[in-house]
């Protein structure tokens, strides 16, 4: 089985995360005991889409970053931040892939880059999922724009649960409901 766990550093997402593991962990048992489905034939595949910044062009404006100083224009300030972002993730999926390796589950990690719709992050992670011929798509129902109060997903989960080409999981965001159960 291809799982793909799609990671935003929100808590939600990392909850998300940990149901895979468990989920894939759970399919090598039946019930005390290992069955032929060894957990090494399961790939995890943990996703990250990075809202990447571009500069209007009608906004050229030299900008002072606080670090030097120093004067540069706004293109190459945004790239600066897009690749500092972008190695944060790195950084941060390399730690989550050797943390969950010990769950004997074969782990790769990924970067897509995206924009700030939610629309088309939900189509990229899509296209990735048909390319990839992943199984199960497995994310939280928020992640770091939150929840609306009259909306019980956000807009990435929801846009990815409309189009998706294969099943998906969502996993709950609150702790204690108070919707009595």
């Amino acid at each position: 089985m291809r799982l793909l766990a799609l990671v935003d550093g929100s808590e939600h997402s990392l909850k998300a995360l940990e149901y895979s593991i468990n989920l894939l962990n759970g399919i090598g048992m039946s019930g005390n005991k290992p069955n032929k489905s060894p957990k090494n034939n399961h790939e995890l595949i943990i996703l990250n889409v990075l809202p990447t910044i571009h500069p209007s062009s009608g906004i050229m404006t030299p900008i002072k970053p606080a670090k030097d100083g120093k004067s540069m224009p706004l293109d190459q300030y945004t790239n600066q931040v897009n690749r500092i972002v972008e190695s944060e993730w790195i950084k941060n999926l390399e730690e989550l892939k050797i943390k969950y390796e010990k769950s004997g589950i074969r782990i790769s990690t990924k970067i897509l880059k995206g924009s700030h719709s939610s629309r088309y992050v939900a189509y990229s992670i899509i296209k990735f999922v048909k390319d990839q011929k992943v199984d199960l798509v497995v994310l939280g129902s928020v992640g770091l724009g939150g929840v609306l109060k009259n909306k019980a997903l956000g807009s990435v989960t929801r846009n990815i649960a409309e189009i998706s080409t294969c099943p998906v999981l969502i996993v709950p965001w609150y702790k204690n409901s108070s919707f009595g159960f």
